[in-house]
């Protein structure tokens, strides 16, 4: 059964369905589900015991024991299994079993037994957690202010984001510490802005796909993380050149083709639909012969990075800002 994230009913969730499924690539949401849905069994007396799906396929045992056996002490126990796979079907009738799971997983495709099994049965909940984009958190942000009876202007919530790679967990965690201070303490803009600190770093992909789609506001948001992680030019020199290098291939895998939307849609392997437009946007940014020379500059960089390593930060973030605006072309690095 189909559950959305954003509709739970945890009450629900424990007393109808034998089964909760919560899969996706959002790490926090799904950590935030299970969060919710285990204080519900602690309420009702149970157990938590966590077993990853490679563990018990190593000793069955500790599966069979779960599902067919009653605790000595007459104790109730959920079994969390995590990182399963299409494999558990192999070893649990989920039909037949008296005993309540939760399983966490990563993304599952449409074509996974596991997920569709989950989608159809009727004690089985299915909830899905996909990323959260910036309107998503900033609605979170907004009905968590609402439930504390806080106002604080659009202005300041568009600032925090402006600046801050935030992500639900660093929401939620401000809004408790919101919580705390608002009974004796009046808000303002900067204790707000203060309480919301960011704990995701941007990956060396997401910087990539920010410089080459010449996103200025993403720019700004990886520009101040900097100050909160650290990062190395090198981890970003070597996927920003697999980036360029990927267009170059898609260009030339088709070099008699003008239209972008066919190259990419003709590109072999395919490319996966999530990339598809900010491949398309990176594509009508810069030319073959463009690509090709933001490759030498970026040669150019690593070397003088390398050769002034005391400053190789300041010239690292002035050469991200030169491709954000193609001046790269033009600027001479030695």
């Amino acid at each position: 059964m189909i559950i959305k994230s954003f509709s739970i009913n945890y009450e629900k969730l424990f007393s109808d369905y034998k089964i909760n499924l919560i899969y996706g690539e959002n790490f926090h949401l799904k950590t935030e589900i299970l969060n919710k849905l285990t204080q519900i069994f602690k309420k009702n007396e149970f157990k938590t015991k966590f077993i990853k799906e490679d563990e018990f396929l190593k000793d069955i045992e500790i599966l069979d024991n779960y599902l067919n056996q009653d605790s000595l002490f007459g104790e109730k126990e959920i079994l969390i299994i995590q990182e399963a796979s299409d494999k558990l079907l192999d070893y649990i009738n989920f039909s037949e079993i008296d005993k309540k799971l939760i399983i966490v997983t990563n993304n599952l495709t449409k074509k996974s037994s596991l997920r569709n099994k989950a989608e159809k049965e009727k004690i089985i909940s299915c909830i899905a957690c996909y990323e959260d984009d910036e309107k998503t958190l900033q609605s979170l942000l907004r009905n968590g202010l609402t439930k504390l009876g806080i106002k604080v202007p659009y202005e300041a919530i568009d600032q925090l984001f402006n600046i801050n790679k935030l992500n639900r967990n660093d929401i939620n965690s401000g809004l408790e510490k919101l919580e705390l201070i608002t009974k004796d303490k009046k808000l303002d803009s900067e204790t707000f802005s203060s309480l919301f600190n960011t704990t995701s770093s941007f990956d060396a992909f997401e910087i990539s796909n920010a410089l080459l789609s010449g996103d200025k506001k993403a720019l700004n948001k990886i520009l101040s993380s900097f100050y909160h992680f650290s990062i190395n030019f090198n981890e970003v020199l070597g996927p920003l050149k697999y980036k360029i290098n990927k267009l170059i291939d898609i260009y030339e895998y088709n070099e008699n083709e003008t239209k972008i939307a066919v190259l990419v849609d003709t590109y072999k392997p395919p490319i996966f639909w999530k990339e598809k437009s900010i491949i398309q946007t990176q594509l009508s940014k810069w030319n073959k012969n463009e690509l090709n020379t933001l490759l030498d500059k970026i040669n150019e960089i690593e070397i003088l990075c390398k050769l002034n390593y005391e400053i190789a930060e300041t010239i690292f973030n002035k050469f991200l800002l030169d491709i954000v605006t193609k001046r790269v072309l033009t600027n001479t690095y030695f």
